[in-house]
């Protein structure tokens, strides 16, 4: 009996502990996304302004390029675009954010802000695109800098949180 409640408070103590570790790599990936997300705008902005490259292809260039989560909402919004159908550009990359980005790190702000830019997109002329992606990058900044101060108290937080339930919990079960 002894041995099952010790086994028992060592996997509960574990598992929540794992747990805390799970929530503090979110706040990382979330930190890189933000950052792989930041060098594919600039990227963008570099095939608007430079290139004066088209919005569909500009993105299928860019996805080829770049590797990750982003991959493929950039090839499905490529995709959507040359294919047009009806809809605006305004809506398909609100839908593409929408079924695209469900698997990464990006909380409900980013993908908000992420939703934003397509808005001001696609019918600007190109130094109203050029400044609407600035301005952009300008948020992704800003929501990098706040997360930059405030990662290491966060997953140290939920590190210890994870911990300290376990050890709460096993205390519970003794």
């Amino acid at each position: 009996m002894l041995i099952t409640k010790i086994i028992g408070v060592i996997l509960t103590v574990c598992s929540s502990g794992a747990i805390g570790i799970y929530f503090s790599d979110r706040i990382k990936d979330r930190m890189n996304e933000l950052k792989e997300l930041k060098k594919i705008i600039l990227s963008l902005r570099g095939d608007i302004r430079y290139a004066m490259t088209p919005l569909p292809e500009a993105l299928k260039v860019i996805a080829s390029r770049h590797e990750g989560k982003f991959e493929t909402f950039l090839e499905h919004l490529s995709k959507e675009l040359n294919e047009l159908g009806g809809i605006t550009f305004q809506e398909i990359w609100k839908k593409c954010v929408e079924e695209d980005l469900n698997e990464t790190a990006l909380t409900k702000k980013d993908k908000v802000y992420l939703g934003q830019l397509g808005e001001n997109l696609g019918y600007l002329d190109k130094e109203m695109q050029i400044n609407t992606i600035d301005l952009y990058i300008s948020q992704l900044e800003t929501e990098i800098e706040e997360l930059t101060g405030s990662m290491k108290e966060k997953t140290h937080l939920y590190n210890c949180l994870g911990i300290m339930l376990g050890i709460f919990i096993a205390i519970i079960i003794i």
